[in-house]
């Protein structure tokens, strides 16, 4: 088995105040952080391949990091060679950001859902269903969480008492009018599951 890259530093080398001192401290220790964002950047491209291959381009992991490593030619000031090594040492240690986490993840995931009544999500529509789920915690004002989630995704569920028929059915309906959908997260108002749907099936009406 092919040993998994792990970051040349202690994670809190990794924090880019930290990063931004080592840069400015002297031409070594820039040359070192230099050295390791093009290591990390190239293991992050190597990944990214892989899970666009594997069919995960449309998830949440990976579209938040396909396009935010440039070269470092391309990088304009330490402070933003800082924040992106930083970025990337996440991204690396995330299990999420190889194929084989990426399964794992999504099995757990749709396990989760399905103990707790959620049987209509499945490896198809899990990431559909993080999506519908984002927009409806942007409703309701509820919290910030990793859409794909499944320990996040059933905390906004079970905070709200939410039934597993209806959040099937304005799922369904939301996949219908997904661009209407997408369209409400802009509000402010703590609104309860029925009023989300309805809300969506007016915008939907009106987009008609």
């Amino acid at each position: 088995m092919a040993k998994r890259a792990t970051l040349t530093y202690d994670s809190k080398w990794y924090v880019p105040s930290n990063i931004k001192a080592l840069l400015e401290s002297s031409k070594e220790s820039e040359k070192t952080v230099r050295k390791e964002y093009t290591r990390l950047r190239d293991i992050s491209q190597k990944r990214l391949k892989r899970l666009k291959a594997a069919g995960y381009e449309n998830t949440e992991v990976y579209r938040k990091n396909v396009n935010h490593y440039p070269k470092l030619k391309d990088i304009k000031t330490k402070s933003e060679l800082a924040q992106r090594l930083s970025d990337l040492s996440r991204f690396i240690t995330a299990e999420t950001s190889t194929v084989s986490g990426m399964k794992s993840r999504t099995e757990k995931s749709i396990s989760t859902l399905h103990e707790h009544g959620f049987t209509f999500v499945d490896e198809n529509n899990l990431t559909s269903f993080g999506e519908f789920m984002e927009s409806f915690r942007d409703e309701m004002l509820d919290m910030e969480y990793d859409s794909g989630d499944a320990a996040e995704l059933y905390s906004i569920i079970e905070k709200h008492k939410l039934d597993p028929d209806k959040v099937k059915e304005n799922f369904e309906f939301y996949l219908d009018n997904i661009d209407a959908a997408m369209s409400l997260r802009r509000s402010k108002k703590d609104i309860k599951e029925e009023y989300f749907r309805s809300r969506v099936e007016k915008k939907a009406k009106k987009m008609g």
